[in-house]
């Protein structure tokens, strides 16, 4: 591994005592505007952890995800967000070779004791306007829908039109940058601005705080949601300054066919030629009972001339409000070969 547990437990105590830190001084900060206003404007902070057994039957590993955040108000229209996450594998990833990625949480044979996810001023210009700028990952706000976060592989959490072409701000990478949101009852627009690679380390060349549109250019994002009737759908597009990059697009839809079902559908295109890929098929279905959810999804995509159908099985069980199990069953065919992953994860959120 490419550092050791006892550094990363060194710098995940770090991490707690970064963000602690900052709360406090989000407190010391807003003391004064509390006693002027009676609205009463109090820091959060949130504690995510998500850990997975994964299995190849033939061997096992274990992969970990901690996330903090903190969320500091200083007036009903400006806050200042902060975010991290730290990873941790207990081995080298498993002997199955496959194109996606069957786990949205792991970094493989690269750990990371700390990275700094979200960092910046938010301005609620009005109910519906929102602008943030600073330190921001680009999944926060995109491919993030509550029905793509039942899954577990990494093309739910970004499609590989976009991910594979370009080595951008998504996880667990972060980029500086602006972000906008126009939010209403049924519409959501979003655009973003974001140095054109992420990084995660604080000093060098890969300082999450660059910003060189020279060597790194500048990466743009930008998506419409509509939801009707509890199904939604999405439309966006990507666009470089790197000419060797290429714009991409891609549709999303979720469209309730009874209170509990819901069929999914996905396409993702990378325009001009030399991708790494180009296109990207995904369908499949949610089913919710009272405490749990069920989903089934399988997608397609040729990547570097190879082809990849994947397929996932996922059960999500929500025990309480703060605990969640969720077996997962993962059938992959890479260039002919398949292979399958099962998976027992867990998610504790305070």
């Amino acid at each position: 591994m490419s550092e050791s547990i006892g550094d990363h437990i060194r710098t995940t105590y770090y991490t707690y005592a970064f963000l602690i830190l900052t709360v406090l001084l989000g407190y010391c900060l807003n003391a004064k505007a509390q006693e002027t206003d009676s609205i009463s404007l109090r820091p959060s902070f949130g504690v995510d952890y998500t850990g997975e057994v994964q299995t190849d039957f033939k061997g096992a590993r274990m992969a970990n995800l901690l996330q903090l955040r903190a969320n500091i108000p200083f007036s009903r229209k400006l806050s200042f967000q902060v975010a991290s996450l730290s990873t941790l594998s207990t081995d080298e990833q498993l002997e199955v070779y496959d194109i996606q990625g069957y786990s949205n949480i792991d970094t493989y044979d690269v750990n990371r004791p700390f990275a700094l996810t979200v960092a910046g001023l938010t301005w609620q210009i009005s109910d519906s306007h929102s602008l943030f700028a600073g330190i921001r990952r680009i999944d926060e706000d995109y491919f993030c829908s509550d029905w793509l976060s039942l899954f577990t592989n990494s093309s739910c959490g970004i499609f590989p039109t976009i991910s594979w072409n370009a080595n951008i701000a998504t996880f667990p990478l972060a980029a500086m940058g602006v972000h906008y949101a126009y939010d209403q009852e049924k519409l959501r627009l979003q655009a973003s601005v974001y140095n054109g690679r992420g990084y995660y380390r604080f000093k060098g060349r890969e300082n999450v705080f660059r910003i060189c549109p020279k060597s790194d250019g500048v990466f743009a994002v930008a998506q419409a949601e509509y939801r009707h009737r509890g199904s939604h759908y999405y439309l966006g597009g990507t666009m470089h300054t790197d000419s060797d990059i290429q714009p991409t697009a891609w549709a999303y839809a979720e469209q309730a066919l009874t209170p509990s079902l819901t069929l999914l559908a996905a396409y993702g295109h990378a325009f001009g030629s030399d991708n790494f890929c180009d296109n990207f098929y995904g369908i499949g279905g949610t089913y919710a009972l009272k405490r749990a959810e069920l989903g089934l999804f399988t997608d397609y995509t040729r990547v570097l001339d190879l082809d990849e159908w994947a397929t996932e099985l996922v059960c999500s069980f929500h025990l309480n409000d703060f605990f969640t199990a969720k077996p997962v069953l993962h059938i992959i065919t890479t260039d002919g070969s398949t292979q399958c992953v099962a998976m027992l994860r867990v998610n504790v959120a305070f």
